[in-house]
């Protein structure tokens, strides 16, 4: 039945009401008792009351040491908070309550040292924990007994080493002896022949004078005073002439060897050499066709550099360095630097944007020819990496596009296969380099070349 829409909304005469849905609008009476806030239905097994939680709950207590925060009970009726007073746990609620053996609020065990070590600070001289202590060695506390070795040379330290004389040709700067008090230097003085291994010079012994080399035909001495002299026995200079014919030869004086003769013509060109002029006198003619690319010759040229190492490698280099690269036009962030904050790195050029690759452009001397091109390329930390790089010939008037020479890697010393041919003020040498990260440190290089 329904009495949802019965405006009285009451149900009379009833033992049991057998429904779908009961739908209370506004409260529930049991026995005309509504409850109270926060009550809820119970049972007793017989009768459905209202009532509390807290009458439901058991109280919780607790034993030291945890307490309450107040009152001794929890039974849901009022809000509490476990805690654990300071000082509350006793040793005995420990698994562990010693260090060492010492029960905790105890002190531990004293800790003593004996001579030479002590301990700073004020009195006791000992440790228990209780207090910061420094263990220390006095400056002069350790006897000679305490040290395992006590001995230099069997001498006991503090004593003064046995004393060390010299005979002659040796002798101290200072003093005749030395036991380690005070610093000597030895010196060799004097040194007589009989104490030396070997003491003659050509059968002559130290201190005699060789046997005289005398002068032949056509050559005539003249020693240190100016005195004419037919022969050498090395105790004064002798300066050797050749006698001369025409009035012409070669003289040999105090400052050297130089022409008699003033002048000559040396395929129409007039030489002035010696007594009257100190250069090479070309007539004011210019040096055609002379051979000036030997490796002793003095070429001035900030690029170009001659290498021999002695072991059969000679040949001309052509130096790039970090400071001929340039950004190139891919982006818009034109940003590269050169590295002056490691040491290991210092000098080598670095981007700041890894879409940016380097480019250098190098002039080839006149009528040279490339031979191998070398790169330096390195990571942070110094060590090499592999990065490669494009070689193009290139125009500096004259033209438009390049030619491509092929593709390298930096750190390998690699021969140029596609011909540049021979260097001229028209052309130039690009060289792209495809950096990829900006932890990369490029350095310079170099390329063999060949004279004309």
């Amino acid at each position: 039945m329904s009495v949802e829409n019965n405006s009285l909304r009451t149900i009379d005469g009833l033992n049991t009401l057998f429904c779908d849905v009961i739908n209370v609008v506004e409260s529930i009476e049991i026995d005309g008792d509504n409850g109270n806030a926060n009550q809820l239905l119970t049972s007793d097994g017989t009768r459905t009351l209202w009532a509390d939680l807290s009458s439901l709950l058991q109280p919780l207590s607790v034993s030291s040491p945890i307490s309450y925060n107040a009152g001794t009970e929890y039974d849901g009726s009022v809000a509490r908070t476990i805690q654990i007073v300071d000082g509350a746990i006793q040793n005995v609620k420990l698994e562990y309550s010693t260090i060492s053996g010492v029960s905790l609020g105890s002190n531990l065990y004293n800790l003593n040292v004996s001579s030479p070590l002590s301990f700073s600070g004020s009195p006791p001289n000992n440790y228990d924990g209780s207090q910061t202590k420094t263990i220390q060695i006095s400056n002069g506390a350790i006897s000679n007994l305490k040290l395992e070795n006590s001995t230099i040379s069997g001498v006991s330290l503090g004593d003064d080493l046995n004393t060390l004389t010299l005979t002659s040709p040796l002798s101290f700067t200072s003093g005749t002896e030395y036991d380690g008090s005070a610093s000597r230097t030895i010196q060799i003085t004097n040194i007589p022949n009989s104490a030396l291994q070997n003491s003659t010079i050509s059968g002559v012994i130290l201190g005699g004078t060789l046997n005289s080399l005398y002068l032949g035909n056509g050559l005539y001495g003249v020693n240190g005073g100016g005195t004419p002299t037919i022969y050498y026995d090395g105790s004064e200079f002798v300066g050797v002439s050749v006698l001369t014919k025409g009035g012409g030869g070669i003289s040999n004086g105090a400052t050297g060897i130089f022409l008699t003769n003033t002048s000559t013509t040396l395929g129409g060109t007039t030489l002035t050499l010696g007594g009257t002029n100190n250069n090479l006198d070309m007539a004011n003619n210019n040096i055609q066709s002379a051979d000036l690319l030997d490796g002793s010759n003095k070429l001035t040229n900030e690029r170009l550099s001659y290498e021999d190492t002695g072991v059969g490698v000679e040949r001309w280099l052509y130096t790039l360095h970090a400071g001929d690269w340039r950004p190139n036009d891919d982006s818009t962030y034109y940003n590269i630097h050169i590295e002056d904050d490691t040491l290991s790195l210092m000098g080598r050029a670095k981007i700041a944007t890894t879409s940016l690759e380097a480019v250098a452009i190098l002039n080839i001397p006149h009528g040279w020819s490339l031979g191998k091109i070398f790169i330096d390329c390195r990571d942070s930390v110094g060590a090499t990496i592999t990065r490669t790089y494009y070689l193009y010939k290139m125009y500096n008037w004259g033209g438009t596009g390049g030619t491509y020479l092929g593709s390298f890697s930096t750190n390998t010393e690699t021969s140029i296969s596609v011909s540049y041919g021979t260097g001229s003020s028209q052309y130039s040498l690009l060289i792209k380099m495809m950096l990829t990260a900006t932890t990369d440190n490029l350095g310079g290089g170099y390329i063999t070349l060949t004279p004309p």
